[in-house]
């Protein structure tokens, strides 16, 4: 469930997401939680979507290490650390949730293990094709997450938007 979205700028990227968050048949609405799919940590911009606690762990994971390059081979290295780390915490190994990530003027998105350096736009999660619809008739991130939380029913208000740029 969610959505989370990334256009690529001229000096830089902004990454928006949705707010819902669902514990099993229920979801929490609009300014009801404090959890948030997107996050700026230890100079990273994190967007997850799938499991709340997987999420949770990955920004926990990254408030202390960075990849060691802002490449596809770096950030594999990173979320091979992480699934690690993962399973030393509570047993499970992998990469459930889908994510995008902001580093060094880069954004990657990564779905498994497949890792995507975004050069146009790219969207994530249950509103993605609503999203990709608008973010390819030239809308910007934040009008891409409005569109997705008006089309699908897995996704809510507000939104969360974080524009990075390079000088």
């Amino acid at each position: 469930m969610s959505v989370v979205v990334c256009k690529v700028l001229e000096n830089g990227y902004e990454i928006a997401a949705d707010s819902i968050t669902v514990r099993g048949w229920t979801q929490s609405r609009g300014k009801n939680t404090s959890l948030s799919k997107l996050e700026e940590v230890n100079d990273m911009v994190i967007g997850s979507v799938g499991t709340a606690q997987e999420g949770v762990l990955f920004r926990m994971f990254a408030a202390s290490r960075r990849p060691t390059t802002s490449d596809i081979p770096g950030i594999l290295e990173f979320l091979s650390d992480f699934s690690d780390w993962k399973n030393k915490k509570i047993g499970e190994k992998g990469i459930d949730n889908s994510y995008i990530i902001g580093l060094d003027g880069k954004a990657f998105a990564i779905e498994a293990w497949l890792i995507e350096e975004i050069v146009t736009y790219e969207a994530i999660g249950a509103g993605k094709n609503f999203a990709l619809a608008a973010l390819y008739l030239g809308e910007s991130a934040e009008k891409a997450v409005e569109t997705a939380i008006e089309l699908s029913v897995m996704c809510e208000a507000p939104i969360r938007l974080i524009r990075k740029v390079v000088e």
